[in-house]
C-alpha cells in the first residue's frame, strides 16, 4: 500500500486510543518537558525525574540513557522491545535536546587574539548526533520488524517523530548551534520521508 497523507484533523477531534493497545513507544529525553506528556519507555539522563515519572504512570519504564552514547541508546531500544509481546518497537520520538546559550559566537567587534579554547559543542552532540543515533536504531527496528521488500497489509504500524522547533524554520539570534541542530533534524526528516516511507 503506498504512503498517503490523511486529512488534517482539528484539535477538538476525538482520538481512538485503542490503536495504541499493546504498542511500545520510545521517548528520548522524556523525563521532563515535552516528553513527560507521553508514555511508555522513557530514556533520559535525568534519573530522578525519570524514575519519578515511571512510578507515577502505569506502564512506563525508565531507562537511564545518554543519547550521545550509542551503547545507551542500543540498551534503550532493547529494553523497549522486551516490553512488547511481539518484541517490537512501534513508535519512536526523538525528543532529547538542549537549548543553551552558545559559546560559538560570531562577534561583530574586533578581538585582538584568537580564542584559546575550542567551543563547547554539547548542543550539537545531543540535538544532532543523538537524533541521528535514535533515527538509525528506529529504522533498523522498523525494517527488522516489517522487512525491506516494500509495504504490505500485514506490517505493523510504526512511526518516527523528530522533535524540532521554530528554529528549524526561522533565525535564532545568538544560537548558531541550536539553530544548526534544528535545521539538521528537519533535513534528516526531509531525506527520510522520500527514501524510507512507510517504515
Amino acid at each position: 500500500m503506498p504512503y498517503s497523507s490523511a486529512k488534517v484533523q482539528g484539535s477538538n477531534a476525538s482520538i481512538d486510543t485503542s490503536a495504541l493497545a499493546k504498542k511500545v513507544a520510545i521517548v528520548t529525553g522524556g523525563a521532563n518537558g515535552l516528553g513527560k506528556a507521553l508514555h511508555v519507555c522513557v530514556g533520559d539522563l535525568n534519573v530522578a525525574d525519570g524514575e519519578k515519572l515511571a512510578s507515577e504512570l502505569p506502564g512506563v519504564k525508565f531507562v537511564r540513557c545518554d543519547v550521545t552514547n550509542w551503547g545507551d541508546q542500543v540498551n534503550l531500544f532493547k529494553t523497549a522491545a522486551s516490553m512488547s509481546p511481539s518484541g517490537s518497537v512501534h513508535h519512536v520520538i526523538a525528543n532529547a535536546g538542549i537549548a543553551r546559550k552558545s559559546n560559538v559566537q560570531f562577534p561583530l567587534h574586533h578581538r585582538p587574539r584568537l580564542p584559546t579554547s575550542p567551543p563547547n559543542l554539547k548542543t550539537i552532540e545531543i540535538n544532532l548526533h543523538g537524533t541521528l543515533y535514535t533515527t538509525k536504531l528506529a529504522l533498523h527496528s522498523f525494517m527488522r520488524q516489517n522487512g525491506t521488500d516494500g509495504p504490505k497489509e500485514s506490517q505493523e504500524d510504526t512511526s518516527l517523530t523528530l522533535i524540532g522547533s521554530g528554529a528549524a524554520f526561522l533565525d535564532c539570534p545568538r544560537g548558531p548551534q541550536y539553530e544548526a541542530t534544528k535545521w539538521g533534524a528537519r533535513g534528516i526528516m526531509h531525506t527520510l520521508r522520500r527514501t524510507v516511507l512507510p517504515w
